[in-house]
């Protein structure tokens, strides 16, 4: 007597699907693992931001933060800058990126200082805060930089990855954010005039 395909395929049907479990539970593994590395790649998190773009909001206050500084035992806070155009960058150490616009906001802030224009850095998902102060050292960074260690600040203004920069006006307005690093003094100062923040001189 023949078997019908039906009862074949029902005959199979649970080695099928123990096979489908384990070739998903391998696919878990691996995914897992690769964000494992990728963790322990980017330091505690995060992404590297490479590409640039630009978004402008409209009607929204920076929220306000007191962090602990990276170079002494003062907090940063940001309401300590209001009266100012303030440029709050998020960096991590780990962040080539980072490393590759460190440079250029030194030179931006020491720039337009005089304008009242204020330069303010927040390190985020660091293995130790040192390694944001030999960050520093190495790029001579003076303007304020705080630690932020427990991530608040960094969700507050929904930073996915870094680097991040956002213009907040004379008010403590949120007036636009940059994605990615900065590629020039020219081209901050002219993001600073575009959101009409202040009047720069882009060269």
């Amino acid at each position: 007597m023949s078997t019908s395909p039906s009862s074949t395929w029902r005959a199979r049907l649970p080695a099928l699907v123990a096979a489908l479990i384990v070739f998903l539970f391998l696919g878990l593994i691996a995914y897992a693992t690769q964000r494992s590395r990728s963790a322990s790649e980017l330091g505690i998190g995060g992404r590297i931001n490479t590409a640039g773009s630009f978004v402008r909001f409209s009607d929204r206050l920076a929220p306000d933060f007191s962090l602990p500084s990276l170079r002494n035992d003062q907090d940063v806070r940001l309401s300590d800058y209001r009266g100012r155009v303030v440029i709050l960058n998020f960096w991590g150490s780990w962040c080539p990126p980072c490393r590759e616009e460190a440079p250029i906001l030194r030179a931006f802030a020491e720039r337009f200082a005089a304008d009242q224009v204020v330069v303010i850095g927040i390190d985020v998902w660091e293995r130790d805060w040192d390694d944001g102060r030999r960050f520093l050292d190495e790029f001579g960074i003076g303007y304020p930089n705080a630690y932020d260690r427990e991530g608040s600040v960094t969700i507050d203004y929904g930073v996915s990855g870094v680097p991040e920069t956002f213009v907040i006006d004379r008010d403590g307005r949120l007036l636009g954010k940059y994605t990615g690093p900065v590629k020039s003094v020219e081209q901050l100062a002219q993001l600073v005039t575009e959101l009409g923040a202040a009047q720069l001189a882009s060269s």
